[in-house]
């Protein structure tokens, strides 16, 4: 992380500690021109570009690997993944607070995930949402992407797997 780059804000310790802040889990207005989507370094040592992921509907959980929401939605897009994921859902669990793959790596095996896990720049995240760069990020920030990779919704905070599991369904529907 850069010299006067805001680190990620975890969404669940920001709800713990201040309820009436539920602001953090609402839904954030789509960008009419998003940034370019963030390269994701996968724990293979491959760049995973986002639109080689069209055709699937896509959900990217940018997070940290400390945040307790955070683990709290991993285990949900597991469950979710091993639901949907033949149907043509693939969650992407991106780290913005690892420098190594180690700590993801230990992440992912804690969790039982067996999809992609990966890290990328938050600047490039910010940017991809057009997220101020005067406040902080806060995550997890989850952003679904329809089959022909445009954003669809983007979310911060967790709002349930029963939330997260009609959303994908009506995309995969489409």
């Amino acid at each position: 992380m850069s010299p006067g780059q805001n680190k990620p804000f975890c969404c669940g310790l920001l709800l713990a500690a201040l309820p009436l802040l539920m602001v953090a889990q609402e839904s954030v207005e789509v960008p009419a021109r998003p940034g370019p989507p963030p390269d994701i370094y996968t724990l293979g040592g491959k760049v995973l570009k986002v639109q080689s992921l069209q055709g699937k509907v896509v959900l990217l959980d940018f997070m940290t690997t400390t945040c307790p929401t955070c683990k709290m939605a991993s285990a949900s897009l597991q469950r979710l993944y091993l639901e949907l994921g033949p149907k043509g859902f693939h969650p992407v669990v991106v780290a913005l607070d690892v420098n190594s793959p180690a700590p993801l790596r230990n992440y992912g095996q804690e969790h039982g995930l067996t999809f992609t896990l990966g890290t990328a720049l938050r600047s490039d995240v910010a940017s991809y949402v057009q997220h101020p760069p005067d406040k902080p990020f806060l995550v997890p920030t989850l952003v679904l992407l329809d089959r022909k990779g445009r954003i669809s919704a983007i979310e911060v905070g967790w709002k349930g797997e029963e939330h997260f599991r009609a959303a994908i369904v009506k995309l995969l529907a489409k």
